[in-house]
């Protein structure tokens, strides 16, 4: 072998040395990356569907098989509503028949919302596939799915082909999936509101001490208050009814009913409804009994008058 040819030889070898490390590099990023299926859907309709939007995937409706975390982003034209949807769930089965059809099932389904849309999305088997069901009819439409999953027995195919059609929902296992979201520290309401990492809420206010403060009016239909201590004592024998001149001397000297706060109090510290109600009610119930005794009173000086 002459000097070219030991150079052509080199030189081939280090460019086959740089084409194994490459193919090894794109491998290596490959199965680093194929758990990350980025917009394997993009739908849209310039209109209004009749049924709903059917997502059919092929994942394999099996146990065990998959674990996903499917991302859906959109937009709701009619609606204005931004999409921001993570949807997760297990496929699994009863573990007394693991290997029977009819015992799979999706397991801990779950939804989460970051936008503004909150459809009802359902779960079923269609075939031996996963369907993904949004329950509703929007006008102009529009979102894209991606999806994370890694760690069981996934393969690519399962990510490809994705199709979006306008059916009703068919299959088997069916299962509404719950919307479950959690915030930590403080969340900031419109309006001046807030609902504190304490879980005290304040509307009109940022500085709730309650578990619900309200500057402002509030109008219900009904309001429920329970209360301990409800003021029937009043009419057991023992106790001992104030007298006339004992109330009269506290009103003298304090300018409120005794056992009812002032109005300078009410004013700083507000009332409690259940307990104001409670001491209306004792001062109801001591009322009846003057004029029972004021009635006594009234029939015995008739008597003696007649």
């Amino acid at each position: 072998m002459n000097k070219s040819d030991h150079l052509t030889t080199k030189t081939n070898y280090k460019t086959m040395r740089k084409i194994i490390l490459t193919l090894i590099l794109l491998f290596c990023l490959t199965k680093n990356y194929a758990q990350n299926y980025d917009h394997i859907l993009n739908y849209s309709l310039n209109g209004t569907p009749v049924y709903g939007v059917k997502i059919k995937t092929n994942m394999p409706f099996t146990p065990s098989s998959q674990m996903p975390t499917i991302h859906i982003q959109g937009y709701n034209y009619n609606s204005n509503d931004p999409i921001d949807l993570l949807l997760t769930y297990y496929t699994y089965s009863d573990p007394a028949d693991f290997n029977n059809p009819a015992k799979y099932f999706f397991r801990l389904p779950m939804l989460s919302s970051s936008g503004a849309y909150t459809p009802t999305i359902q779960l079923a088997n269609e075939g031996g596939k996963v369907i993904i069901y949004i329950n509703d009819r929007v006008y102009f439409q529009r979102f894209t799915v991606s999806v994370f999953s890694m760690g069981l027995s996934e393969a690519s195919s399962w990510f490809q082909g994705w199709t979006a059609v306008d059916e009703p929902l068919t299959g088997t296992a069916v299962v509404e999936v719950p919307y479950r979201n959690r915030f930590k520290g403080d969340v900031v309401l419109s309006g001046n509101g807030i609902w504190n990492s304490q879980g005290n809420v304040g509307i009109g206010t940022l500085t709730p001490k309650e578990r619900l403060s309200v500057n402002g009016k509030i109008r219900a239909q009904e309001l429920k208050v329970e209360t301990a201590n409800w003021p029937d004592y009043v009419f057991k024998k023992d106790y001992q009814l104030p007298t006339l001149e004992q109330t009269e001397k506290h009103i003298q000297e304090k300018g409120h009913l005794p056992g009812i706060p002032s109005a300078a109090e009410v004013k700083a510290e507000g009332i409690e409804v259940g307990d104001m109600n409670a001491k209306l009610l004792k001062k109801i119930e001591e009322l009846t009994l003057y004029l029972i005794e004021l009635k006594k009173e009234v029939k015995e000086l008739k008597a003696k008058s007649n």
